[in-house]
């Protein structure tokens, strides 16, 4: 379930877990995020997937401000 906030709330708090897979070739590091306020959650493989769940939940005021106009 993907729950798109309307306007950035001026608190979040997400939980933030990784760990470290070992395979047959090679190890790598894995996670998931949750947005504690909605609950809805995300698996990472990298930076730029956890950042873009972070976005969409945290904007900058210039984002904001951008988005009014």
């Amino acid at each position: 379930m993907s729950l798109e906030p309307e306007s950035p709330s001026p608190l979040n708090t997400f939980i933030i877990r990784f760990w470290r897979e070992v395979g047959a070739e090679r190890a790598c590091w894995r996670g998931r995020v949750q947005h504690v306020q909605s609950g809805e959650q995300a698996a990472f493989l990298d930076e730029d997937s956890l950042l873009a769940f972070l976005r969409r939940w945290v904007r900058m005021p210039e984002e904001i401000e951008g988005a009014k106009e």
